[in-house]
């Protein structure tokens, strides 16, 4: 029986803030998924087909980039994943991880890159989750800059299309999307132990593995908190950002019985708000508060949740006023 959870949204503001607003993200890999790409036929040329160009999300990359600028800290963690950080010139300055990232020149954000400091490093490609603002754009591909919009995820399909997207600007057509995946497999070893269910938010999808989402039928964080009474969830996630004694102190929560009884869960912004490989960590920390085996699981392919309670400890921290974002 899968068990009712919560996560109180306004203790995700920050990611709020990260996900809200964006696009689907649109994958145009190869002709079977349809990609754009021309026909060519014996009869027009002789020429073998080339892996590029590739269009992603209306950008054109016409050959493997050497040079790459990211502005955003989960992108610039994956493409260090994927073995492309060699390749990387500048990163934003939120970007900290892997360490090594801390010496790399720093091009400030995607919200307000710095445009002349990208101009002098000659990028071929600048990558990032938040659109530029158009003047800026077309300076920089005035300069044969191509730069690639890949909007953060919300769902589980979204997070894998990011890993394809980076496989296929840096492989092209052929090997492209394969290398994208073979990148998440390990990840989607890990998603693969439950079933996903409800919710348009990205910590909704991960979440609602082991649960369905109580407020899924709500869009993004819209869900009220004064309903939880009436549709009491068994566990609750908070996020670190506000932490467990919020919630026990706040009288949208503190009467729930998940709260008196102890049933809360401290989960790490940061998996959320940058998701890439490390999200597997938060994953274990969620399996561990259903009292689910991963390891156990990922072995004997048994992807139901123990019907039992388990005990869990909190972690999380959540904003009380608002809207809560939840799973069952």
């Amino acid at each position: 029986m899968k068990r009712k959870l919560i996560i109180p949204a306004a203790a995700l503001l920050a990611l709020t803030i990260t996900f809200c607003g964006c696009e689907n993200i649109m994958l145009i890999p190869g002709k079977s998924s349809g990609a754009i790409v021309e026909e060519s036929s014996s009869s027009q040329s002789s020429e073998p087909l080339s892996a590029f160009p590739v269009t992603l999300n209306d950008t054109e990359i016409t050959k493997a980039p050497e040079k790459i600028v990211s502005l955003t800290p989960a992108y610039t963690e994956i493409l260090f994943e994927m073995g492309y950080g060699e390749k990387i010139t500048a990163v934003s300055d939120y970007c900290d991880y892997p360490e090594s990232v801390k010496e790399l020149p720093k091009a400030a954000s995607s919200a307000n890159p710095d445009i002349t400091a990208i101009k002098k490093l000659k990028p071929d490609l600048v990558i990032t989750a938040t659109p530029i603002v158009t003047k800026d754009k077309i300076s920089l591909e005035a300069q044969g800059i191509k730069v690639l919009v890949i909007p953060s995820p919300r769902s589980i399909e979204e997070f894998e299309n990011v890993y394809k997207f980076f496989g296929l600007a840096m492989n092209g057509l052929f090997d492209g999307e394969a290398a994208g995946e073979k990148a998440f497999a390990p990840i989607k070893k890990q998603l693969a132990a439950n079933t996903p269910a409800g919710g348009d938010t990205f910590e909704s999808a991960v979440l609602s593995l082991f649960g369905t989402n109580i407020a899924e039928s709500a869009s993004g964080y819209t869900y009220k908190a004064a309903d939880l009474a009436e549709n009491q969830p068994d566990l609750i996630f908070v996020s670190d950002i506000i932490g467990e004694d919020t919630l026990i102190s706040d009288e949208n929560y503190s009467e729930l019985k998940a709260v008196t009884d102890g049933k809360i869960t401290v989960l790490e912004n940061r998996y959320f708000e940058r998701p890439s490989s490390r999200i597997t960590e938060l994953i274990g920390t969620a399996a561990k508060a259903f009292g689910v085996d991963l390891n156990e699981k990922n072995e004997t392919g048994n992807s139901s949740v123990p019907a039992s309670e388990s005990e869990n400890s909190s972690d999380t921290k959540n904003n009380s006023e608002d809207n809560p974002q939840a799973t069952e």
